[in-house]
C-alpha cells in the first residue's frame, strides 16, 4: 500500500496561524504522527494556532490513530496554543469526541458535516468573540 503524506494548507488570519489538513482515503497512526509534527513546528512559530481536519474524502478511519497511547499523546501534545479545532465529515464517534474537546480543553471545538466545509473554514478563520 502506497503511503500518502499528510496534505495541508497553512494560512494567516489576523494574529492566528490556521492549518487545514486534507486527508485522502485513510486516516491512520502515521498520518496522525505527521500531523502532530506539522503542528509542533507551527507551535514554535505561532502565538495562536487554529486547526481544521478535512475528512470528507476519508474512507477508512483508524480509530486507534487518536485513541492509542501514541496517538493520544501526539494529539494532546499538539494542543499547545490551539484556540479553535474543527473537523469536517468525521464519523459520528469522532465528531462527538471533537465536540467534547471544548468542554475539557481550553479551546473552541466543533464538528461540521461534509456539506459544511465553507462554514467550517469561515469559523476556523473568523474572529474570536
Amino acid at each position: 500500500q502506497r503511503i500518502i503524506p499528510v496534505q495541508y494548507d497553512m494560512l494567516r488570519s489576523g494574529s492566528a496561524t490556521c492549518i487545514i489538513f486534507h486527508f485522502e482515503r485513510t486516516l491512520d497512526q502515521q498520518q496522525v504522527r505527521e500531523m502532530a509534527e506539522v503542528v509542533r513546528d507551527a507551535i514554535a512559530r505561532a502565538d495562536e494556532l487554529r486547526l481544521l481536519l478535512d475528512l470528507r474524502r476519508t474512507e477508512t478511519f483508524a480509530l486507534g490513530a487518536f485513541l492509542s497511547p501514541k496517538g493520544f499523546l501526539a494529539s494532546v501534545k499538539s494542543i499547545g496554543p490551539v484556540t479553535r479545532y474543527a473537523v469536517v465529515g468525521a464519523p459520528a464517534i469522532a465528531a462527538a469526541a471533537v465536540e467534547s474537546f471544548g468542554t475539557i480543553l481550553p479551546l473552541d471545538a466543533r464538528a461540521f458535516s461534509a456539506a459544511d466545509m465553507d462554514q467550517a473554514r469561515a469559523w476556523v478563520l473568523g474572529p474570536v468573540a
